[in-house]
């Protein structure tokens, strides 16, 4: 096996592995077996270890659906779209659903779900890779959202931004996990019904009892 043949190998073996059993719980014997490699030093070789597998793996997802992003993002921009709620929230999901088409894709999902801890949602979106796509979206949100206070326009930003990671992570789980005949409703189903979900939640009017739950500032 070549070089780079080595280190694709290890980085799709090593999602589907950490999809599975969770980055914790892979040894670094499992991701050298999983690619009938002889020794145990390609992964420090190609990567430095398991935390820079992982990073490598995140960052390709990352990149890969920004670039899937990118042309929804200019025709939201060429068709004057950019206050549709549900144009813009489209533009945000669409790349995350076109990969629970691939056992790959779905294993990217899953591993983001895995690691994306709560409080993730609450710092700067799209740090790790550039992506002027995703980043254009954020800022039309937040405008979109303007009649709210800015306080719940950030929370229903962070919760936004939670329920799209961990629901496709539950997806492709269940895609991966379900018996024959399952799951029970279509792919097609579930994107739509999600996004008349996500676009509820995301521009509900304000109850009385929440606004007056803001600090002053």
């Amino acid at each position: 096996m070549s070089r780079s043949s080595t280190r694709d190998a290890l980085l799709r073996q090593g999602a589907l592995l950490f999809a599975r059993h969770g980055v914790a719980d892979v040894t670094t014997r499992q991701l050298h077996e999983a690619i009938g490699a002889r020794n145990e030093s390609a992964l420090h070789y190609h990567f430095g270890g398991k935390d820079g597998l992982v990073e490598a793996i995140l960052r390709g997802h990352l990149e890969a659906v920004e670039a899937r992003r990118a042309p929804l993002v200019a025709a939201v921009a060429a068709d004057d779209l950019t206050a549709d709620p549900r144009a813009l929230v489209h533009a945000l999901a669409a790349p995350m659903d076109e990969d629970l088409g691939t056992e790959l894709g779905r294993a990217h999902l899953r591993i983001v779900a895995r690691l994306s801890y709560p409080s993730l949602a609450y710092r700067r979106p799209f740090r790790i890779v550039d992506a002027p796509a995703g980043l254009a979206v954020v800022r039309w949100l937040h405008a979109t959202l303007e009649p709210l206070p800015r306080p719940l326009r950030l929370e229903r930003l962070a919760m936004l931004r939670s329920q799209l990671i961990s629901l496709f992570g539950l997806r492709a789980q269940l895609l991966d996990e379900s018996a024959p005949g399952e799951p029970p409703v279509t792919g097609k189903l579930f994107f739509g019904n999600l996004l008349d979900m996500l676009v509820a939640g995301l521009t509900a009017p304000a109850s009385t009892e929440t606004l007056a739950a803001i600090p002053a500032e």
